[in-house]
């Protein structure tokens, strides 16, 4: 064909036509790249399914399919839930089981303190033996004043042990008619039962220093040590020593006048200087009420308390 064949519209040849539809493919192209892409979701791949043929008998010519059923897979999940269902199961049969209950601690080191007492401090008795705390026992024990350390010890399957050592008193005050026990370091606590040996001081207003916290010493260590050596000198008919703020320690002699020494100073000298005083009283021509050797230098004789 010839090339004014093709400018009149005449038929065109075969070259024209493919250069035309390629001509059509490059535009639709280039209108594609105008349109913005679209992300198209991922469809989720459907689990696997297993298929069951079941043959009817020959004489019926037909066969039957049924519903596929989804194949299931153990995964890690389901075993970690197993076993921890298990674990669960486990402690639960022992929290029950009596042979991890501990029946009754065993105490030891304790005279001040009941057993009883102590058993209820420790909080073991009929509790599963893998939920008591040692160390949160012993705490809880040697934050009462009558306990100076303590030592708890867990064994299988249902044993507890409780050792203690206890703060043994050394006076027996009473503090305006309130009864306290006083260890060397100043400790105080409650009068518990009889315990032997105890120096007796009465205050009749309230001496001792009483906190919320029973581990704070209620009365100096000085005071404590002078009151057990004036004690071994007092005379014997003497019922308890006394203190008072002002005039420190001293004892109603049974001879009717209140002695006074202080709380400081040899006492021994003291007590032997008193003694001298008492000696010479023969002499002196006036009542007597009050003798104070707070000052061994310089003594004092009073008519008046």
């Amino acid at each position: 064909m010839t090339a004014t064949s093709r400018w009149l519209g005449g038929t065109r040849s075969r070259a024209d036509r493919t250069r035309a539809r390629r001509a059509r493919l490059v535009a639709d192209v280039e209108d594609l790249d105008a349109i913005p892409l679209r992300k198209i979701p991922r469809r989720r791949k459907a689990r696997p399914r297993k298929r069951f043929d079941f043959a009817l008998p020959a004489q019926l010519g037909a066969q039957v399919q049924l519903p596929s059923i989804p194949v299931v897979r153990f995964g890690p999940r389901l075993l970690s839930a197993v076993l921890l269902a298990c674990v669960l199961a486990a402690i639960q049969q022992a929290a029950v089981a009596p042979s991890f209950r501990v029946a009754e601690a065993a105490v030891e080191g304790n005279k001040i303190l009941s057993e009883m007492q102590v058993h209820m401090i420790v909080g073991a008795t009929d509790r599963p033996v893998f939920l008591v705390d040692p160390q949160g026992a012993e705490r809880a024990l040697e934050a009462h004043p009558e306990v100076l350390s303590a030592e708890v010890e867990v064994s299988w399957p249902n044993r507890v042990r409780v050792s203690v050592v206890e703060r043994h008193p050394m006076v027996e005050w009473d503090d305006a008619g309130r009864t306290w026990w006083i260890c060397p370091d100043g400790v105080a606590y409650l009068k518990n039962g009889e315990w032997p040996g105890l120096v007796l001081v009465r205050s009749e207003s309230s001496a001792l220093t009483i906190t919320e916290d029973p581990l704070q010493p209620a009365m100096q260590g000085d005071v404590l040590r002078a009151a057990a050596v004036l004690n071994a000198q007092m005379p014997e008919e003497a019922a308890s020593l006394l203190f008072d703020a002002d005039h420190g320690l001293g004892f109603d002699d049974p001879r009717g006048w209140r002695a006074y020494f202080g709380v400081d100073g040899d006492l021994v000298v003291k007590v032997r200087a008193y003694q001298a005083i008492v000696a010479n009283l023969a002499q002196v021509r006036q009542a007597v009420a009050v003798i104070s050797v707070e000052d061994a230098a310089a003594p004092y004789i009073g008519s008046e308390r």
